[in-house]
Order: C-alpha cells, then structure tokens, then sequence
C-alpha cells in the first residue's frame, strides 16, 4: 500500500553535486605541517563555461558510451557578472514552483523548504505552487509574486512564462531558472540538468544494447513542456544517427504509471517486434512493464529513472535498464544561486546539476527495498528522516 507523504522540514544532505572543476594540485613546500594549496582562478564575467561541453564526453564515459555530440547552446555558456544585483540585509525571494501533484513535485518543494530552514532562516522565501498544463494560473502567480516586490525571482517554467520573466528582469528583478527553459534571454542563469544529455544518454545506452539496429518505442513526459521535449530531442538525435534503428512510435505521457500503460497496451497490440522501450520518466515506465506482464510478452531493456519503485519492478523481472537521473533535490541549488546572486558573485549563465548514471549491474548499490515505491534516488533525506516521516521502515 502507497503511503501517503506530509510535509516536513528536514535538514538537506544531498547525494550530488554540482559540476565542478579541479581545484588544483597541493603546492610542493618544506614545511608539510602548513600546507599550501594552490586557490582555483575565479572565472571572469563573459569568459566562456565549459561546464556543459565537459558534460556531453564525461558522463557518456561513465557508462562506457563513445561522447556525445553536444547541441549548439553547449558552448553559449558563459560567466555572468551580477554585481548589480548585490544587497545587503536579509533578501526577499519569490519561488513560482510547482504544485506537489505527484511524488517528484513533493519532493522537489521539500528540498528547497529544508535548504531554506538549514541555511538561510533569516531570509523571506515567498513560495507559489501551480500545476502542469496551468499556463494562465502560473503567467499570474508570477505576476502576484512581483507584486510584492522580491529581491529575486526563481522560477520553475511549467509553459511559456516570457511575458512575466521580461516584465520582472525590466524592474531590475534577477531571475533565476530553476528546472524548465523560457524562451527569453532575460534571466541571469538557469540551473537545470541539461535534458538534451539525458535523452540522449537514454538513447545511446539503448542504441548499443540491441546492436545499433531493430525497432523501439518512446514514452514521453507530457507534450509541450520544455523538459519532456528536449529529452525527446536528445534523444532523436541518437536514434537518427543510426539508419538501422527504427522509431515504431513515440506517445506522451503526463509521468503517470496509468499513461503509460494505456500507451503500450496499444503498442503490444500494433507492434509483434518491440527491441527496447525508451522513456524519460520512471512512471511511464512502471505502467509499461506492467503491460507488458499483462500481455505475457519478454520486457526488452528499458531506459528509464532512478525511482525506488521501478528499481523494485527491475528486480522481480530481472529488467535489463539504464537509469539516467535528474534529482528532484537540486531545487535546493536553485536557491543557492539565488543567494549567490544576490551577493554579487559570478555565476555561469547555466548550472549543470550532476545526476547518477547507472544500469541493472548496478542495481543492487541503488535499490532501497525497506523503502517506498515513491522514494528518488538519490535521496535529499537523512536516514534518520526517512524512517521518520515514512519513506522507508527501521
């Protein structure tokens, strides 16, 4: 039985980082009771980020996979100066984040509750949910947030919120990015992972298992929403690379279990041969398989997410799978920026959130069976706070 989850405030102990640089070799000294270290260069306002060039050769490496080739805004990243915005006191920041309709959401808005109470308790942290697909309810939860005048504006794009992000940037108001692009450069950064790269690390990882040749299917987030179509790019962009690999179809989905299985009940019914199932959501995913045992037919491998109840359902059915995550925690980062915003720091124009990278020989390192099917890992929670507020047994 699904139990159900309250909000809490919970000290955040991340699993990821963010992507960052060596911080450079120990200086060679006589006296090794005083060591000195040599400090990184602090990168220079317009000096070019490799942040996310690095991105697209490093984690393919992880997996054993050949680099891929990096999108054209790949090397646009560059350091921001936002001396302008510095303030002294206590800021006032507005965060137009999104409804807790499902478990991602739920714990996304908790990540950035507990950065708020563990580290920055003196600041204002004005917080205003809406659902998917609610393109007026959020343009005007943004515009009610400016109302009230904040030092800074984070948002978390759930359709196209360029109207309010110009207005805010026009008013001397910072805005930060926080998971979703706008189709504006009126923002001082976003901090995302970089959803063209998970899509393709999906689609790669999946193009070699069935040897660069045979049919697939992809399930996809819901249509429309920044998110699911760059991962739908990134992904194409693989598949089309290999002219012996054929797209049977592709179906969106709204992350939902019941989609999903909707979805390929229909697929099984089309198509005799399916070689691999492609989907950016660990939900679809879930409703997928579930057909496909419905159906009495073989799983072929799986590119899905790091969600405690579909490493459970690769379990029993000994899946063969790549989990590409994107951590619902990193909307604490997003108020890291913020602050750092807010204190004049350079910041790159994109952060790229680190994610875990693993398949089912890994498996046992990630599945939490004592734990529920609503648990992403890796998990902001300490393990003290996970038995607490239910997520996982003694």
């Amino acid at each position: 039985m699904r139990r159900h989850l309250r909000p809490f405030a919970l000290v955040l102990t991340l699993a990821f980082v963010i992507a960052a640089c060596d911080p450079g070799e120990e200086a060679v000294t006589e006296d090794v009771d005083d060591p000195v270290t040599e400090e990184p260069e602090e990168a220079e306002p317009g000096e070019q980020s490799d942040i996310l060039l690095n991105a697209y050769v490093q984690d393919p490496a992880s997996l054993g996979l050949d680099p891929i080739e990096p999108p054209d805004y790949a090397a646009d990243i560059v350091e921001v100066d936002t001396s302008e915005y510095a303030m002294e006191g206590n800021p006032r920041i507005a965060f137009a984040i999104q409804a807790p309709e499902f478990s991602w959401p739920v714990t996304y808005n908790q990540a950035v509750e507990a950065r708020h109470a563990s580290e920055y308790p003196d600041v204002e942290l004005i917080i205003s949910p809406t659902g998917l697909g609610e393109s007026d309810t959020q343009i005007g939860t943004i515009e009610d947030l400016l109302v009230q005048q904040p030092d800074a504006l984070i948002v978390t794009p759930l359709t196209d919120v360029r109207g309010p992000v110009e207005r805010a940037a026009a008013d001397g108001i910072p805005v930060i990015l926080c998971t979703g692009t706008v189709e504006t450069d009126q923002y001082v950064t976003r901090v995302d992972r970089d959803n063209f790269l998970n899509g393709a690390l999906g689609a790669s990882w999946l193009a070699r298992e069935i040897d660069y040749e045979g049919q697939l299917v992809m399930l996809a987030g819901p249509a429309g929403v920044p998110t699911a179509e760059q991962r739908i790019e990134g992904a194409m962009s693989i598949f089309d690379s290999h002219p012996d690999i054929e797209v049977l179809d592709l179906e969106n989905t709204n992350w939902d279990a019941a989609d999903g299985k909707t979805a390929m009940e229909a697929m099984l019914t089309r198509f005799d041969t399916i070689d691999a199932v492609w989907a950016d959501g660990a939900g679809q995913s879930i409703g997928a398989i579930e057909a496909y045992k419905e159906a009495g037919r073989d799983i072929p491998p799986f590119a899905s997410e790091p969600l405690n109840g579909f490493l459970r359902i690769a379990e029993e059915e000994d899946l063969e799978f790549i989990a590409v995550g994107y951590p619902p925690g990193h909307s604490a980062f997003c108020l890291d920026t913020a602050m750092d915003v807010l204190a004049g720091k350079t910041v790159p124009s994109f952060v790229n959130v680190e994610v875990p990278l693993f398949t089912h020989e890994e498996l046992d390192e990630w599945y939490r069976p004592e734990c529920i099917d609503d648990l992403w890992l890796p998990t902001p929670f300490s393990e003290e706070e996970l038995v607490d507020e239910g997520y996982c047994d003694a």
